[in-house]
């Protein structure tokens, strides 16, 4: 019963006939999937280790996980934090086993967005601009890997909070306050660039 009002749900979500599909042993229906949210997993995965070659290999492992684990996603659900959740253990398993200590643990406070100038580009500012968005790529690059992992899926693959704190398993509370502590890094780290003083 529950389960036919998860199907009626999703099947506003062209993913879920995909996956039911998939589920039947539709390999070209599995491929559909993996072209359509591979660049998510890719994103995810290299902004995690910032190695084309290991977030290609995550990548591929993630896949492989989610052709295993396909019959375990419930039909109605949004497939991409599903999909997103299972990149983000498969990404931290690989990094723990670089580095034991990963996760460093934090309060409770509120977020606030970063709040970058808002500017009309014109030909002289678009090289500025260009520069800007290096510093902040590099800024990313040297997070502690929770918080660039948060920061990635809260503003390059646009989750929302409560999709994060699934795809993550992690409260709420916390998923706002890594991204608060994130963003308030990222702010100093951009500070002399951006003029901010704080």
């Amino acid at each position: 019963m529950i389960e036919q009002k998860g199907d009626a749900v999703g099947c506003s979500d062209p993913s879920t006939d995909l996956v039911r599909a998939a589920r039947a042993g539709d390999e070209g229906a599995f491929a559909r999937i993996v072209g359509k949210y591979e660049r998510a997993v890719f994103a995810v995965a290299y902004r995690m280790t910032y190695d084309a070659a290991a977030a290609e290999d995550l990548t591929q492992e993630v896949f492989l996980r989610v052709w295993r684990k396909l019959d375990t996603f419930r039909l109605g659900e949004p497939l991409k934090p599903w999909l997103l959740r299972i990149a983000t253990r498969v990404c931290i398993n690989a990094l723990k086993k670089r580095r034991p200590a990963l996760m460093a643990t934090v309060g409770d406070e509120e977020s606030e967005p970063i709040e970058l100038p808002s500017t009309q580009p014109d030909a002289c500012e678009t090289a500025s601009q260009a520069e800007v968005a290096a510093h902040l790529e590099r800024a990313i690059a040297e997070l502690p890997d929770d918080y660039r992992l948060i920061v990635t899926l809260r503003h390059v693959e646009e989750l929302s909070y409560e999709q994060i704190a699934a795809a993550l398993e992690l409260p709420l509370g916390t998923v706002k306050v890594r991204l608060f502590r994130a963003r308030e890094r990222l702010r100093r780290l951009l500070a002399p660039i951006l003029g901010d003083q704080r």
